[in-house]
């Protein structure tokens, strides 16, 4: 009895194998539950890469004081807007002044006794006591806004003492890193649409810096960049230190073929897809251009309206020659990616 059932249950696995190479060979249609089929199309290639980012000034500025005394005058407070060159603080100054009217006099005395090197000394001491005498009055070095003021009038203040901070408001970026795995897809001019979910707000930009060494955040190495934004009117809500979603257009394409990049098995250099026709099922070679984590752009070889056949679980027909799908686990819809 034994016997009986080892032979009847070899004869059915021979059953089985036969039954799959037909289909394999393309004599008819695989109708199995473990592919899909797949309608060629022509139409956008659109691929991003995103990241998350957060606003930077491009400018920011601790003013200091230069020389030491006592406040007289503060003309700002904290968020007043300013312009390069407004006046930000007065310190008292009678001991400047006086110190500027002996070096003038001093100046004028070696004048008319004539010998050089004394008058050169007298000359770099006036322009000394001058420097100090006008560093009593302290202006704005940016356009911006006046984030802190650290002096009140009456303070008596040290040279170098942070007074004043300014951030330029107007003229920002956004700074992110992108992961390794993207890094080779990312280019300077790039553009980018930065969203800002809690304005309810997209605006365009360009990418302007990528660093040219790798960081570790997280236990991953990633590559820190820049996106520039151009802020102009409706945009005065997008301040330094807002946090964005960046995509980075790195293809856009139109009126193209694609598919799925699942659709792919990859034996050496050369490219193949599963293509569902009246005779059959037939493995057929065909040319590729751009190649993304989702999607391909199909140069020859197919055309639209073609049917493929696609593994589902991210490879096609058999484990070898297939190439990397997407994460492990996440369900990629084409469609969406394809921009339909």
């Amino acid at each position: 009895m034994k016997k009986i059932t080892v032979s009847l249950a070899l004869s059915l696995m021979v059953i089985a194998l036969l039954a799959g190479c037909k289909v394999l060979s393309g004599d008819t249609p695989s109708t199995s539950s473990t592919t899909y089929e797949y309608v060629v199309r022509r139409g956008p290639l659109l691929e991003t890469v995103d990241i998350s980012g957060r606003v930077v000034a491009d400018e920011e500025r601790e003013v200091r004081t230069l020389v030491a005394g006592v406040v007289e005058k503060v003309f700002v407070e904290e968020g007043d807007r300013v312009k390069k060159g407004d006046e930000l603080l007065e310190l008292e100054d009678e001991m400047y002044r006086l110190n500027y009217l002996k070096a003038l006099q001093n100046y004028e005395n070696a004048r008319a006794e004539g010998t050089r090197f004394l008058l050169e000394q007298r000359k770099l001491e006036l322009e000394m006591a001058r420097r100090e005498l006008e560093r009593t009055k302290i202006y704005a070095p940016i356009d911006g806004a006046v984030v802190t003021v650290n002096v009140d009038e009456g303070e008596p203040v040290n040279s170098g003492k942070v007074i004043v901070s300014i951030v330029s408001v107007d003229s920002i970026h956004v700074e992110g890193a992108i992961d390794e795995v993207d890094y080779g897809k990312i280019e300077i001019g790039q553009r980018a649409m930065v969203m800002f979910e809690s304005l309810n707000l997209s605006v365009p930009g360009t990418v302007s810096y990528i660093s040219p060494v790798a960081h570790t955040s997280g236990g991953l190495n990633v590559f820190p960049l820049k996106v520039k934004i151009g802020k102009r009117r409706g945009m005065e809500k997008i301040v330094p230190g807002l946090s964005c979603d960046v995509k980075i257009i790195v293809v856009n394409k139109h009126d193209v073929l694609v598919i799925p990049v699942g659709a792919l098995r990859k034996f050496g250099d050369e490219y193949f897809v599963r293509v569902k026709t009246d005779e059959g099922i037939e493995d057929r070679k065909i040319s590729v251009g751009y190649i993304g984590d989702f999607v391909a752009e199909v140069i020859s070889g197919l055309r639209e309206g073609e049917t493929l056949l696609i593994a589902k679980g991210g490879q096609s027909g058999s484990a070898k020659g297939s190439i990397k799908q997407g994460p492990a686990g996440r369900r990629i819809n084409p469609f969406r990616i394809l921009g339909r």
